[in-house]
């Protein structure tokens, strides 16, 4: 009895070992990836898996965010390698920012518009 606890918890060990190991080299080769791929600095970069795989949960999805944007990379256990499956896309901050500032620029084109009738209005003799 004792003998097979041994063995299954040997057993665990190796597979949390296994799994340990694939994220760690998962993590490495992603950041690496990234890094070029969003021409970011590494320490600028916050990966995120996004999801697991198999009894050992491996990493198979991780998320990238860094410099503005974010990916998304797979791996593919056949050819053990990692890819990006998303387009490079700017983070919700660009997008709002983007958003602000072009809503900025229409208020104060209103605004300008609305100064320039009145003014031509007060040269027409007009009373507003």
């Amino acid at each position: 009895m004792i003998g097979s606890r041994t063995l299954l918890v040997s057993a665990m060990a190796v597979t949390l070992c296994v799994a340990c190991g694939h994220d760690k080299r998962a993590m490495k080769t992603v950041t690496s990836r990234a890094s070029f791929e969003l021409s970011c600095p590494q320490d600028e970069l916050e990966l995120t898996v996004l999801s697991t795989e198999g009894a050992r949960k491996l990493a198979s999805q991780i998320g990238v965010t860094g410099c503005g944007q974010k990916v998304v990379y797979v791996y593919f256990f056949s050819t053990d390698t990692w890819t990006a499956d998303s387009a490079i896309t700017p983070t919700m901050t660009q997008r709002e920012d983007a958003y602000e500032e072009q809503k900025a620029r229409e208020d104060q084109a209103a605004e300008e518009e609305r100064r320039l009738e009145k003014q031509q209005s007060y040269q027409r003799g007009g009373s507003e």
